[in-house]
């Protein structure tokens, strides 16, 4: 096999592992509390195939935030795929939201984690996860639509903040109270808004 297409062949298989290595590191402890080198230490990997994949901190932060909108986006769909309408997909987003406070090791919802180190909203970073986010809320919005709410995005902006409490206050309340308090919280804001539907 020759240097070159070795060279191409590694590359990808670099850039997987610095970008595995980093999403778990930057959960775990922090993307300013993480450097580049132990990154490339933890995936086995050279600081030049990090710059090559990545041409910046930044941009492997990019990268991860958008692969992690693909897996939200997946899981999301998966949720509400068995449910008959409109009305029981939202109450199986809050059922499996509530479900996924309590996995160990949740640390809350990794975007808001990075958004919380990139507190200026003009930030390349910061506007990037503003944008995945109200992807998230429009979808949301869509369900509550076609629920036949009298107001879909005033119950997408309530499930949505909801959500994203939840998320944030599991650490104080304890995951499985937590989760509690967010679908006794949710099942209110959507009976108030469907009704029995």
């Amino acid at each position: 096999m020759s240097t070159t297409t070795r060279s191409h062949t590694d590359r990808p298989r670099a850039a997987e592992r610095i970008q595995a290595a980093a999403r778990d590191l930057f959960y775990r402890q922090g993307i300013r509390a993480t450097g580049v080198e132990e990154v490339c230490r933890v995936a086995e990997a050279t600081k030049m195939s990090l710059y090559r994949a990545y041409p910046s901190k930044d941009a492997l932060v990019a990268a991860i935030l958008r692969e992690s909108a693909e897996a939200y986006e997946a899981w999301f769909q998966e949720v509400i795929a068995t449910a008959p309408d409109a009305a029981g997909k939202l109450r199986a987003l809050v059922q499996a939201t509530a479900e996924r406070l309590q996995v160990p090791d949740y640390r809350g919802c990794p975007m808001l984690l990075v958004q919380a180190e990139f507190p200026d909203p003009e930030h390349p970073i910061s506007r990037l996860v503003a944008e995945l986010k109200m992807r998230h809320r429009d979808r949301v919005a869509a369900l509550a639509r076609e629920a036949g709410a009298d107001n879909p995005e005033m119950l997408a902006d309530r499930l949505c903040l909801l959500m994203e409490g939840a998320c944030a206050s599991s650490a104080y309340l304890g995951a499985e109270h937590g989760a509690e308090v967010f679908r006794d919280a949710a099942g209110l804001i959507l009976r108030d808004a469907l009704g029995n539907r």
